[in-house]
């Protein structure tokens, strides 16, 4: 199973757009490195599967776990 895939990936299985990824990334509520990163050599941004699966449901990225307000 995939972790990562291609913004255009996330896009095309999300229904999202392009536009709304940036907007959470400029806004805070994804993570760069986190839940969306553009590793060196890729012309294309990456979106993590899992952590926006957790960002869904509310819940915080592991590495923040206890630093505030989250589902249990």
């Amino acid at each position: 199973m995939l972790n990562w895939v291609r913004l255009s990936k996330y896009c095309e299985l999300s229904g999202e757009t392009p536009d709304a990824v940036s907007s959470r990334i400029r806004t805070g509520k994804w993570l760069r490195d986190i839940h969306a990163r553009k590793p060196d050599g890729s012309s294309e941004l990456w979106v993590n599967l899992d952590a926006v699966n957790d960002w869904a449901e509310g819940k915080l990225p592991a590495h923040l776990h206890g630093k505030g307000k989250h589902e249990t």
